[in-house]
């Protein structure tokens, strides 16, 4: 941090690259694309056998993706593992918020519903498992987890006086969303591939919603993961020595800024029309047929002399 330019300077970009929020997060990242790809091809495959369409093709594709979904889910919870007790070691007023953990507790139990006091400054109900928190931020069910409110008075003696609390409600719902539309997503599989385990189809009422919807559950998950993680780092840009406020640029204007993201926003809304047009189509004109692709190449029949080969 340049205290007399008030601003941070990159000074060493191998320790930018290999500290531990990066390294955890890419290995986070990684197997949420994979998951997210899985169920698109999931879907698709499913979609296809509803509609009776290529029933080989999309039967063998359904599966590989159902079993790329289940394999890139079990890294995407260790990975979020490792996150966890990263953040609660960087940044544990995000976690104490992801918990609605109020009070520093030791063996902290991980909440299942907690509804909190309009002011958020406590718990009015809450069900939850005991100690499980503590496992999941420290590797031990005795473990300390520091909450909301003693990280306040920590961070007002520290920081000075302010608000440290990021909004709790959020943080809380968009963590369980995350983790939820994920657990969803994995369930189908898992449910399908139990269906497809002796060379059956997988059939039911839930099938058709349940594979028409797989595509958009990592969505969803991920989209929830990246609300939780910026906004629960609130009110801070860098924790502990710039806050979003101070990062406000003294040069860009906030007509500019407007202006880019409308410019923004209508720029990848007609990207994204094209897109899922151009996926809708190709969707519904199913796989390619099968061709000679000898024939294809060289224009004739198959009775035509071979020219060249390597």
């Amino acid at each position: 941090m340049n205290q007399t330019k008030g601003r941070a300077e990159l000074t060493n970009i191998i320790t930018v690259l290999t500290q531990k929020t990066a390294l955890v997060t890419f290995f986070h990242t990684i197997p949420s694309a994979a998951f997210s790809g899985a169920a698109f091809i999931a879907g698709i495959s499913a979609w296809l056998i509803i509609k009776k369409k290529d029933l080989d093709v999309s039967r063998t594709t359904l599966k590989l993706g159902l079993i790329t979904m289940v394999i890139s889910f079990v890294f995407v919870g260790i990975s979020g593992d490792l996150s966890s007790r990263v953040m609660t070691t960087q940044q544990p007023m995000k976690m104490a918020a992801a918990e609605a953990l109020y009070s520093t507790t030791e063996s902290a139990p991980f909440s299942l519903l907690t509804i909190g006091s309009l002011d958020g400054s406590r718990s009015v109900f809450q069900i939850d498992l005991p100690s499980v928190l503590s496992f999941l931020s420290t590797g031990n069910f005795k473990g300390v987890v520091e909450g909301v409110n003693d990280l306040q008075t920590k961070y007002e003696k520290q920081y000075g006086p302010g608000d440290y609390k990021p909004n709790i409600p959020l943080a809380y719902w968009s963590f369980r969303l995350m983790m939820g539309f994920g657990f969803i997503g994995v369930f189908f599989a898992l449910l399908a591939l139990w269906q497809m385990r002796k060379g059956g189809t997988p059939h039911g009422r839930w099938f058709a919603p349940a594979m028409i919807s797989l595509p958009f559950l990592p969505l969803l998950a991920i989209s929830f993961g990246w609300i939780f993680t910026e906004t629960a780092r609130q009110p801070w840009a860098v924790f502990g020595l710039i806050k979003t406020a101070d990062g406000v640029s003294q040069v860009v204007s906030a007509g500019a800024v407007l202006f880019t993201m409308i410019a923004f926003t209508v720029l990848y809304g007609v990207l994204a029309i094209i897109e899922v047009g151009l996926i809708l189509r190709t969707v519904q004109m199913g796989p390619r047929p099968e061709v000679d692709t000898q024939v294809e190449k060289i224009g004739g029949s198959d009775d035509r002399p071979l020219a060249m080969s390597y």
